[in-house]
């Protein structure tokens, strides 16, 4: 075992955060851990989490704010890291001893945050608190100053300050600060008086997508939302998330089986496989939902969510055929987080998200990913992480994100308008 000092800390030492921004906290932190020991590491967690409510902003501004700091108080030799979060614990604690390259037993673990500490733990590392006082001083707190427009300099760094305001990181607060719903529904209402039209339509499916867009589209707009449910089998086996939906949101589904278009259309046409017949569905349904939009002047809503949005998991001029696209900026792992908070009925969370477009489909067998790999994966890719990054951070398996790689550039085509023919 390494040496410990009288407060149980090791020779080696890793203090994680979030620093969600860096605050005088965790700087007072940063002193007291140097003074009692030689060897500092700093992990900054949540690595791939940026834009939400806790976590603003991104890995690298983090990452150049403490660099900042640092170099002003005249701290060197601390290393500094990034972690994405796991599913796994014990997964999480390994990949932490991996990358600050230092054995479990012989380091100590400081962090404000109870999850990385029982994690940690369970890796084998030891816990250690520090004695610095924080009288309430959190980033929350930082954050939540910011957003109310008090004053907050004082309670960070004046690099951390600087910083912010060069940046722009002070408005990405305060925005980010806005509850999501709020923000999507003042979008969904916008697009609606821009447009001009007098209401929306939205076909929900029995799917945790379509019912987060219900739930803030009834908030944005009310009674001037028409939902529908356009299966193409009478025993659907997701009508009973819709009736939930009606139940739990108090909203009028109207039902439209369209299986007859469907035989109609099959039977004038060259016989096609599973892929060929579950893009015809998503394409009449979008045929079926404007011919009910223009009949009273609607706005249509889509339910694409960013993780389908950026590898082109949709189909073009089907599901992809809407007027706006109210949650394609979360990923389906923000989707879900954002149904739990609004109450979305836990039947239809805890259903396998799934077109449906043949028996047995799910999207996540599909995809041969799961989504929190799949978004963990694409918001490294937006930070600007190599292929060799991912994989050594994430512990995805290079043929998964190779599938996402290469979906993103064969569905390209579907994220652009389509080609014109320049003549002059």
């Amino acid at each position: 075992m390494g040496k410990e000092n009288s407060r149980g800390i090791k020779k080696q030492c890793v203090f994680i955060g979030r620093f969600q921004p860096f605050h005088n906290g965790h700087l007072e932190v940063i002193k007291w851990i140097l003074k009692q020991n030689l060897n500092l590491s700093i992990v900054i967690g949540s690595l791939q989490e940026y834009g939400t409510f806790k976590n603003p902003l991104k890995f690298f501004e983090r990452k150049i704010i403490l660099e900042r700091v640092l170099k002003a108080e005249g701290i060197k030799g601390v290393e500094i890291f990034g972690l994405p979060d796991f599913k796994n614990d014990v997964a999480w604690g390994k990949k932490l001893g991996e990358i600050i390259n230092k054995d479990p037993k012989e380091t100590s673990v400081v962090t404000l945050n109870p999850w990385p500490a029982a994690a940690a733990k369970a890796a084998g590392f030891s816990g250690s608190e520090h004695p610095v006082f924080f009288d309430g001083l959190s980033a929350t707190a930082v954050r939540d100053k910011i957003f109310k427009g008090e004053v907050w300099e004082d309670l960070v760094p004046p690099q951390v300050v600087s910083y912010l305001k060069e940046t722009g990181g002070v408005e990405k607060i305060k925005v980010s600060q806005l509850p999501l719903d709020q923000r999507i529904a003042e979008f969904i209402l916008k697009s609606m008086e821009q447009s001009k039209t007098r209401g929306a339509v939205l076909a929900v499916s029995g799917g945790i997508d379509s019912a987060l867009v219900a739930a803030i589209a009834k908030k944005a707009l009310g009674k001037k939302v028409n939902f529908v449910f356009l299966p193409f089998f009478k025993t659907c086996p997701f009508r009973k998330n819709v009736i939930l939906l009606e139940e739990s949101l108090k909203i009028r589904v109207r039902k439209i089986h369209l299986e007859k278009i469907m035989d109609d259309f099959v039977k004038l046409m060259p016989s096609g496989g599973n892929l060929v017949y579950g893009n015809l569905k998503p394409r009449i349904r979008m045929a079926v939902v404007y011919y009910l939009a223009n009949l009273k002047k609607l706005l249509v809503l889509g339910t694409t969510n960013r993780s389908e949005l950026e590898i082109g998991y949709f189909t073009k001029y089907g599901d992809g055929g809407v007027d706006i696209e109210p949650i394609a900026d979360l990923y389906k792992t923000e989707v879900f987080e954002l149904a739990k908070e609004l109450k979305i009925p836990s039947d239809i969370i805890a259903t396998a998200p799934t077109a449906a477009l043949w028996p047995g489909q799910t999207d996540e067998k599909e995809l041969g990913v799961t989504y929190f790999e799949l978004d963990t994966v694409l918001k490294m890719i937006n930070l600007g992480f190599e292929k060799k990054e991912i994989l050594y951070l994430t512990g995805v398996k290079e043929a998964k994100l190779e599938k996402i790689l290469a979906r993103k550039i064969a569905n390209a085509h579907k994220l652009v308008s389509p080609p014109k023919c320049i003549l002059k």
